[in-house]
Parts: C-alpha cells; sequence; structure tokens
C-alpha cells in the first residue's frame, strides 16, 4: 500500500502504540501486548472483545476489562461496523448511553447514566472532549455538538464521576473523549504517501457520504494529513412512512494534522491539526428538538472549528518524566438569518394579530475557546513487585459567550435565558495509580478547580445598555478512590467512591441578569463491580469476558431546567440519586462470536418521592456474527431491546416498548485487484418497526439499507 521510500523501513506503530510510548513507558506496553486476544477477527489486529480493548482515556493506558471504572471503547473497526449517520448512532452498542433530543444532526445531545436533558444546561455534566479539547454548546432549542462520525478512530465512554479528578469538576454523567484519525494509520513502514477513499449510501433518506484521506511522510519522521468529507441526507421516514420533519442536511468537513518526531532517541514530537464542520441550510425548523411551530423557520449556518498545537517528551531514559503539552482554540458558531415572525392574537377581532421576532430578524450564538494543558507521567519502581503511575497536570480555559440579536432598530446582547459573559476555569489534578503484581490497582486522585463567570454591559429587551458588572466565582473538588483485585485468573472486583463539584454555570448564575447565589451540585458517587475473563472455556481458543457495573450517585442541589411553556426555568432538586446496573458481555470463538450489553437505570427525587426527567429505558443489544475466512467475510444479527418506560418525570410521557433487528455483513479481500478493499451492507430496523425512543422528542427511523465502499491506497 503507498509507494516505498528507500532507505526508511521504521516501524510505524498503531494509535494504541503510539500512545504508549509518548505517554507511559515501557511497562504499559508491557499491558497492551498481554491485551491481545486469543483468537483476532479476520482482518482485524484489533480484539473483537470491546472488553478487550486498550483505554487511554483514564490515566495509564490499560485494557478495558481491567480498569476499575465503567469504560468502553470503540476502535476503528467498531465505528465502521455502525456505518453511522451521524454522531449520536455511535454509542449505540454503549450501555448507559443515549442520544437525546431528535434525529436531526442539530438536535442531538448526549445522556449518561439518566444525566443530561435536550432543554437544560448540561455544562460539565458530561464533559466531551476531540484530541483532547472540550467542546460544548448550548441553545436550548439546539444539540450541544456538531461533528462528523468519519473523522473519528477512536471513541472512549467513561461512565461516572470518577471522571472528573482528570477532566474537570462536575463530570457527574461521565467523559466522551474522540480521537481523530492520523496519517500513521493509512501508511505502511517505508510509505510515502497513502490514503484511503470511501463512499457510502443511506437508503432512508436517500443520504450518501463521500470521503478522501491522503497521508504522507515526505521525509523521515514528518507525518501529514489530510481529510474532506461530505455528507447529506433528505429528510428520513419513520416506521410508518412517515417524514421525520427537518432530517434532511448537508455538511461538510475536514481535518489536517502534522507530526514531527526528533531527538536522539526520537522521544520528542511537536504537532498541530485543525478541523472544521459546517451545514448550511434555508427554511429549518428553529427548533431543532422538539419542532415546535411557536419559533417558526430560519435560515441556519452552523460552523465547527477546533486547533491545537502541542509538543510531547517521553524523555527516554528518565522514568519520572513523560511530558505532553498542547494550547487549542476552540469556535462553535450557529449564524440565524431571515427569522419568521411570530403572530398571535392579544385582542379581539377585528383586531390584526400582534407579530414579532422572538430572536431578531438576525441572531448568532458563539461559545470561541482558547485552552491550555499540560501533564506528566511519572513511573516508579517501589519493590519487586509494585509499580507506580502518577499522572500530575493542570488545565485552563477562556470561554467567550455571546449572542447578538438584531431587531433593526437595535441589538440586543443576549437574553434572560442566554445571557453573554465570560467563563474562567483553572484546574489542577494528581492520580496515582499503584500496581502489585499484576493483581491489585488501587487509584486515589484528586482534583481542585476554580471558576469565574462574569457579565458586563448588556442591551436588554428595550434597548437599553444596562451595566452590570457583575461575577462570582467558587471552588470545586473532585476526589476519588478505585480499586481492582484479580481474585484469580478469571475472577476480578473492583469500586470506586467519587466525590465531585459542579460549578454554577454562567446562564445559571445570570440567570434574567439578576445574580442568582447558587450553591454548588454535589454528586458522591459509589461503584462496585465483577469480571470474568473465560479462554478455552467450551473448545480450544475461545474466550469469554465479561464486565457488570452497580451504581449510585446521590446528587444536591440538582439544576433542572425545563421548558414551562413561555420560558426556560431552573428548578433546584435539594436531592436526588441515580442508581443501576450495566453488563458488558462478549464470547468468541476462530469463527463464531456474539457480544451483549444491557443497561437499567433508576432516577428518583429523593425530596418529592417522584421520578427524574430524562431516565432512559432499560434496554440490551445482543450480537452475533460469523467470520468465514476463506473469503475474510463478517456477517452477522443484532437486537436492540427497549423496555417500556412508566417511570417518568412531571414534565415527561411515557413510552411503549420495542425491539429492533439488524442485519450486517463486511468483506474485506486481502488479494487481487480489492485488496486493500472494504465492502459494507448493513440493514437497520429489518421489520420497519415503528417506535420512540424515550428520550427522543421524534420517531424512530424507519428500515435502512447501508452500503459502503473504502479502497486503501
Amino acid at each position: 500500500m503507498g509507494l516505498k521510500k528507500t532507505g526508511n523501513t521504521r516501524l510505524m506503530g498503531g494509535v494504541a502504540l503510539w500512545v504508549l510510548a509518548f505517554n507511559c513507558g515501557a511497562a504499559a506496553q508491557d499491558a497492551v501486548a498481554d491485551a491481545a486476544p486469543a483468537t483476532p477477527v479476520a482482518g482485524q489486529d484489533q480484539p473483537v472483545s470491546q472488553l478487550q480493548q486498550i483505554v487511554v482515556s483514564a490515566g495509564v493506558p490499560k485494557v478495558a476489562i481491567d480498569t476499575p471504572q465503567a469504560v468502553t471503547v470503540l476502535d476503528q473497526e467498531a465505528i465502521d461496523d455502525l456505518q453511522p449517520r451521524s454522531i449520536g448512532d455511535v454509542f449505540q452498542e454503549i450501555p448507559g448511553v443515549t442520544p437525546i433530543g431528535s434525529n436531526s444532526i442539530l438536535g442531538e445531545s448526549i445522556n449518561i447514566r439518566g444525566i443530561g436533558e435536550a432543554l437544560s444546561g448540561d455544562e460539565t455534566r458530561i464533559i466531551m472532549q476531540v484530541d483532547g479539547v472540550n467542546k460544548f454548546f448550548e441553545q436550548y432549542r439546539m444539540g450541544s455538538f456538531f461533528s462528523d462520525p468519519e473523522l473519528y478512530k477512536q471513541i472512549e465512554v467513561l461512565r461516572g464521576p470518577a471522571s472528573s479528578t482528570l477532566y474537570g469538576a462536575g463530570a457527574m454523567g461521565g467523559v466522551i473523549t474522540f480521537t481523530t484519525k492520523d496519517a500513521s494509520d493509512f501508511l505502511d513502514p517505508g510509505d510515502l504517501i497513502g490514503g484511503r477513499l470511501k463512499t457510502s449510501w443511506d437508503s432512508n433518506g436517500n443520504g450518501w457520504l463521500g470521503s478522501a484521506i491522503v497521508a504522507a511522510e515526505p521525509v523521515k519522521n514528518l507525518e501529514l494529513l489530510g481529510a474532506l468529507n461530505y455528507r447529506q441526507s433528505q429528510d428520513i421516514t419513520d416506521g410508518q412512512g412517515n417524514e421525520v420533519p427537518d432530517t434532511d442536511f448537508s455538511s461538510i468537513n475536514g481535518l489536517i494534522k502534522a507530526r514531527y518526531t526528533f531527538g536522539e532517541n526520537e522521544d520528542q514530537s511537536v504537532f498541530a491539526s485543525y478541523q472544521n464542520w459546517s451545514s448550511d441550510e434555508d427554511d429549518q425548523n428553529y427548533d431543532q428538538i422538539a419542532w415546535g411551530p411557536d419559533f417558526g423557520d430560519v435560515d441556519r449556518t452552523v460552523t465547527d472549528q477546533t486547533a491545537i498545537v502541542g509538543y510531547a517528551n517521553g524523555f527516554s531514559g528518565n522514568d519520572l518524566l513523560d511530558v505532553k503539552a498542547q494550547f487549542s482554540w476552540s469556535d462553535t458558531r450557529v449564524e440565524q438569518k431571515n427569522q419568521d415572525q411570530i403572530c398571535a392574537q392579544y385582542a379581539p377581532a377585528p383586531a390584526p394579530p400582534t407579530c414579532y421576532y422572538p430572536f431578531g430578524f438576525n441572531s448568532e450564538y458563539s461559545y470561541e475557546t482558547w485552552q491550555g494543558k499540560a501533564d506528566n507521567v511519572a513511573t516508579f519502581q517501589l519493590g519487586e513487585d509494585w509499580m507506580a503511575y502518577v499522572t500530575t497536570g493542570i488545565d485552563g480555559q477562556y470561554q467567550e459567550r455571546r449572542n447578538p440579536r438584531d431587531f433593526g432598530t437595535y441589538v440586543r446582547s443576549g437574553s434572560g435565558s442566554h445571557p453573554e459573559g465570560e467563563t474562567v476555569n483553572v484546574g489542577g489534578y494528581a492520580q496515582a495509580e499503584l500496581v502489585w503484581n499484576d493483581r491489585i490497582t488501587l487509584i486515589p486522585g484528586m482534583r481542585i478547580d476554580y471558576s469565574n463567570v462574569s457579565v458586563g454591559s448588556y442591551v436588554d429587551g428595550s434597548g437599553n445598555t444596562i451595566n452590570l458588572n457583575e461575577e462570582k466565582s467558587a471552588v470545586g473538588y473532585s476526589p476519588k478512590l478505585a480499586a481492582m483485585i484479580k481474585m484469580s485468573e478469571w475472577l476480578g472486583v473492583f469500586g470506586s467512591v467519587a466525590h465531585t463539584e459542579r460549578l454554577p454555570s454562567l446562564d445559571e448564575v445570570f440567570s434574567n441578569y439578576v445574580v442568582n447565589d447558587l450553591d454548588k451540585e454535589l454528586s458522591n458517587n459509589f461503584e462496585a463491580g465483577v469480571t470474568f475473563s473465560f479462554d478455552d472455556l467450551i473448545m480450544g481458543g475461545d474466550a469469554f469476558r465479561l464486565k457488570g457495573t452497580a451504581f449510585r450517585n446521590n446528587v444536591t442541589n440538582y439544576y433542572a431546567s425545563y421548558w414551562n411553556g413561555s420560558t426556560v426555568v431552573t428548578e433546584i432538586i435539594p436531592k436526588a440519586r441515580y442508581e443501576g446496573l450495566e453488563l458488558e458481555a462478549s464470547y468468541w470463538t476462530d469463527s463464531i462470536y456474539g457480544s451483549l450489553g444491557a443497561s437499567l437505570i433508576r432516577g428518583n427525587n429523593v425530596s418529592t418521592g417522584g421520578y427524574m426527567n430524562a431516565v432512559p429505558a432499560d434496554s440490551a443489544f445482543l450480537k452475533i456474527g460469523y467470520v468465514y475466512r476463506p473469503w475474510n467475510l463478517d456477517f452477522g444479527w443484532k437486537g436492540d431491546f427497549y423496555a417500556a418506560q412508566d417511570r417518568v418525570g412531571a414534565d415527561e410521557q411515557e413510552t411503549a416498548g420495542y425491539v429492533l433487528h439488524n442485519l450486517y455483513a463486511a468483506w474485506k479481500p486481502t488479494d487481487g485487484f480489492m485488496a486493500d478493499s472494504e465492502v459494507r451492507f448493513n440493514v437497520d430496523n429489518v421489520f420497519d418497526k415503528s417506535y420512540r425512543n424515550h428520550l427522543s422528542e421524534d420517531e424512530g427511523a424507519g428500515r435502512s439499507f447501508k452500503l459502503s465502499f473504502a479502497k486503501k491506497f
């Protein structure tokens, strides 16, 4: 694959080995080698089981099943298997994680373990990062994350507040990290240039994707990558053949990356990247979540940009230093033009109706953020059987939130529910991972965060300039203790205790431009679980893995924001509780494999005895597949099972249970003119079932035939 470059036979590892080489040292590399499965799937070097994937976002890289936290890793193969239309589609096989909002790519947000609401201010409750850069957007009638799954090669989901130690106070739901593709993913040893072309088609909505990636190493140790993707779709239809409104879209996104490795032992590198996602659509419903007619239509342009520069130094020969630092800029911007007037009859006929622009004729929502972070991993040999890995770091960000609204004679600065202002966050953290004889792992950690939110002058709804000039600061603490004990070669137990404090966001502190004296949200989370690992269980070469997790998350001063019919209001719930069970299991042989995932979540308003909003229905999936090795053909069936949800909050409706059947096949020829190609065919919702996910405001997609073809060069 690619054009060979003479005199350069340096081996370029995949993502797991790259991360280990620059972040953790030789001891962690041994852990990767041990993670290889008994039998890989044809055409794959990665394990079949997601429980055998390497986790790189929870500290020192480790195997998922041996991580004392509920964590799921999707590698490139798992992402491609799903043939996702949008970011929300990639979470189909992750217990406890549910896309919320709508089927519109502009209306998607995420719920983890019942945390996350479509019309709520969930900033920091779920932290989402792209290559280490925090991404967040809030408009209340829009989604919170805009991107395309084709950009990414790995997605990790760390469930629960224990993730706050490394990522930020307040991550009560958890953390989702996205890792973009690298040049090394498309270059064989000695290649000068390589890449991949891909196209896909989706019958539901007649959607298609065109993707081109070019990777190069023009000189030794300089890796370059350029990627361009275009995706479009018409409105999709539900199981009854009805169009789901405003699910049509077109988007274009690109990624460029560069990395130069240098030093006597090639243990240093500088890197830079830039990515851009954009969508430009006319006559869209302003409300992308519930399709409410009260806000009219709008011409809307959405742009998301991320730029990163950084430096890494493994300090070969020095176990105490392994440093990585980066600085980034992120900008998420929604521009809206030609907003419809809303007309209402406030006086008896024949008086004319009163017409007005609720958000101005033109408006813009923007989150522009500058971030910096640096961390170090120190390795200590404490004894013959004890190792310690200590991660320390600091990060900070400055964010400007703007929302100018043009009413013709004046420009208003935001609104009462979405004030303009600035946020400054600075955090420091330390986490130790103590490992004894690869049998016992103890992970204590502590994080301290400082947050300052401020509002200067603003223009109110009458065009008057008000000099508020107020600010509010707070400090949050996130300690944790986690442990994993391998009782035997096949049995492990784990548990954790984690506390985190979510600091009030700008719109909560300055709702209606009044300084609200809000207490911090406090979360105390307890988890316990068990793992089973069997090789040669039924026949030689087979393997079985299982990980079960029970959790209880007690939250004090929970801010529940919702639409009361005329405005967004925030109710403070003194005591809330989330608890549940999660299960992940897999079994594979040389040709037959299967996986299972399930989650059961309960959310209770302890103060009133009622139920919390936005708690997903009990769900499970079962996947059974077969690999025909002579043809390198992988095919199978997956069933999605959802229970009825009648444990609903005061602002919700009950939903019925349903079952979806899905088929898939993948062919990866290894020789002939089709070598280095990949053909995938999926049928989602085979029986065209009509259904509604409990956390979605619209009907689910009906039957869809998906076909994709990719070719490496």
